[in-house]
């Protein structure tokens, strides 16, 4: 039976991203596309080489315009992956073929995880965050958080960084395309304000961060080993890692317990998560409506209540 019309151009728009920008030899001769992704689409592709080898790549595509996104992709990952404490997907290819912006990696097999991959992943992120802790804040360059914009110009003091970079950024930002009432602003203006208080407690020291952690950004590859994705890497307070965490697909406490065995944190880490926990919330509700006003404001009163 022939293929759809539709399935045998978006055929031949693979074929020619993958000789363009990975090998001339290599012949698409499958494709899957893979749900998940709310910003580009995703497409598990088979190729073969001349010796008949066939290969798996995961390959993502959006507008030309979306490049820079999928180039702060890589480098996210390329950082992720020189850590060496968990794995990643290696960025085989980026640049853009006919009006598409592509991003091409290696394809990963996945199966549920259980209970030890739980371990080794929280294991393995405290490992990420003690081999590179030091000083630095922020990044040299921007990147992206989802779809939005993040603002990540070095400041000298951790508790200004977030004020301006990070709560500061999203509360104008909302208050530009009015989607944060009155009584929000005065709320995050109050956080903003109180952070020396509210943070205090934590270690002083900054490590690289995923940027990005919840649910939807780790995989349990087929050896049942933890695999991070989609990262929106800086460096920073390592607490701020578990803001999504904490927001969406919390794990399971043997995660934690395995953080805390490598790397501790001090103690009110739940509590100081919740300013991290809020910038996430604005940045929903800047990306995606109302819908998320009225958990803003009950995190800012628990914030200001603490």
């Amino acid at each position: 039976m022939p293929l759809p019309v539709n399935l045998l151009m978006l055929m031949d728009e693979l074929q020619r991203a993958l000789s363009s920008l990975v090998s001339i030899d290599l012949t698409v001769v499958d494709q899957q596309q893979v749900t998940g992704g709310c910003i580009s689409e995703g497409c598990r592709v088979v190729t073969e080489n001349r010796q008949r080898h066939q290969q798996g790549w995961f390959v993502k595509r959006n507008h030309k315009s979306f490049l820079d996104n999928f180039q702060a992709e890589a480098d996210g990952l390329t950082r992720l992956a020189a850590a060496a404490t968990v794995g990643t997907p290696h960025p085989e290819a980026i640049g853009v073929s006919g009006e598409q912006a592509w991003l091409i990696m290696n394809w990963i097999d996945q199966k549920p995880p259980g209970a030890a991959f739980f371990r080794d992943l929280g294991a393995g992120l405290a490992e990420m965050h003690r081999c590179t802790s030091g000083t630095r804040i922020g990044l040299e360059h921007d990147n992206f958080l989802g779809a939005a914009k993040q603002v990540n110009q070095p400041q000298d003091r951790w508790v200004d960084f977030v004020a301006e970079r990070r709560l500061g950024f999203q509360l104008r930002w909302g208050i530009d395309q009015q989607s944060i009432d009155g009584a929000l602003r005065r709320n995050c203006e109050r956080v903003i304000a109180g952070l020396d208080q509210f943070l205090d407690g934590r270690s002083e020291n900054t490590s690289l961060l995923h940027g990005d952690l919840w649910s939807g950004n780790y995989l349990c590859d087929i050896e049942g080993r933890p695999v991070l994705i989609d990262p929106a890497v800086y460096y920073g307070c390592r607490e701020a890692e578990f803001g999504m965490l904490m927001l969406f697909g919390a794990c399971p406490e043997l995660f934690y317990d395995s953080y805390q065995q490598v790397f501790p944190m001090n103690a009110g880490w739940q509590r100081r998560v919740n300013v991290y926990v809020l910038y996430h919330l604005l940045n929903h509700l800047n990306l995606f409506g109302n819908g998320y006003h009225g958990q803003c404001q009950q995190m800012t009163e628990q914030i200001l209540r603490a």
